[in-house]
């Protein structure tokens, strides 16, 4: 299908910057300027997404900042997210505060600051860690998210209660969570036929909690290595693949990976969100800044040329959380607290 598309389906678009944090080489460096080199990339990569029309950035638990400063560092995507409020204006922040190193409280809190800071556009990325999620601890986030909270100097509700919940799913919990509560759910597959299995399971439970399956979006997580043309980005592949093994990054098998020029990955994502396995996807870029450029300045103009984005399809707000508590999660699955 093309731009005769009958009518037009905006899909979401997120894009995961993770990597454009702090190697682990550098931990403990303690070195500012290192800090400094890496928020202004993420800044200038977070402003060029945002005017290019990306719906979400994300920020996950291994994001540093590379000061090394802190014992808390774990906190880095946050105050990176914090930060990226004055880079920004419109696409939505997401970072990963984990569950098991800190209480909820203090969960809430980080993700409230990045609400603040990014005047209402924040979202907090659930992540399973080395210990299992607890369904009871995620849902005291949300909740403490949703309470009423006063500015003392203005008078106003600065409660998060509109702050975005992205889960990750990676187990039957994860599944349950992103079904009760998400506004977007990251799933992990290498197939067409595993997406749509996975997504159409997803709906179904968020159904059985009550909601609209439309509530939640189900996105699939796509590393990219995009080129002018096909032997261009494997050459680029093969290179990036190289300089990988003399590092420590691992390779992971359950993640989808794209290479490819924009116009072949503009039809992929074309045939999957036909095929109802996708509402979007969320970009891993293989490198930075080639990759995210690509996607910003070819990727969007192919998908809105095929009525899978139009410039004026994102999203509100996500509505205030229910207050009700996440009993499915734990009744159907066993977890630890």
């Amino acid at each position: 299908m093309t731009s005769a598309s009958a009518s037009i389906r905006p899909t979401f678009l997120a894009l995961d910057l993770s990597g454009t944090g702090a190697p682990r080489s550098w931990a403990g460096s303690g070195d500012s300027e290192s800090e400094a080199f890496i928020m202004g990339r993420l800044s200038g990569l977070a402003a060029l997404a945002d005017k290019g029309g990306v719906d979400l950035i994300t920020l996950d638990s291994t994001f540093r900042l590379g000061s090394g400063r802190r014992r808390d560092d774990w906190l880095d995507g946050a105050l990176a997210a914090s930060r990226l409020g004055r880079h920004t204006s419109n696409l939505t922040v997401a970072a990963s505060v984990p569950l098991g190193v800190t209480d909820p409280a203090h969960v809430a809190s980080a993700v409230s600051s990045v609400h603040k800071a990014t005047e209402g556009r924040a979202a907090w990325q659930v992540e399973r860690g080395a210990r299992p999620l607890s369904a009871r601890s995620v849902d005291a986030v949300i909740s403490a998210l949703a309470a009423p909270r006063v500015s003392r100097r203005t008078g106003r509700d600065v409660s998060a209660r509109s702050a975005q919940v992205v889960v990750t799913v990676r187990e039957p919990l994860d599944l349950e969570l992103a079904a009760a509560r998400a506004d977007v759910a990251r799933i992990r597959v290498t197939s067409l036929a595993e997406a749509v299995t996975a997504r159409a399971a997803i709906r179904q439970a968020a159904a059985d909690w009550g909601r609209d399956a439309d509530e939640v979006r189900v996105l699939v997580d796509v590393h990219t290595v995009l080129g002018a043309d096909d032997d261009g980005a494997r050459a680029r592949a093969d290179l990036l693949t190289a300089l990988e093994s003399e590092t420590e990054s691992e390779t992971d098998s359950s993640l989808l990976r794209f290479v490819g020029t924009s116009a072949a990955f503009a039809e992929l994502w074309q045939e999957w969100v036909d095929a109802g396995a996708a509402d979007g996807f969320t970009v891993i870029p293989a490198s930075v800044p080639t990759d995210v450029l690509a996607v910003v300045t070819e990727v969007v103009d192919e998908l809105t040329a095929r009525g899978l984005r139009s410039r004026s399809s994102r999203p509100e707000q996500a509505p205030a959380r229910r207050s009700a508590p996440v009993r499915a999660a734990r009744r159907r699955v066993a977890v630890s607290v």
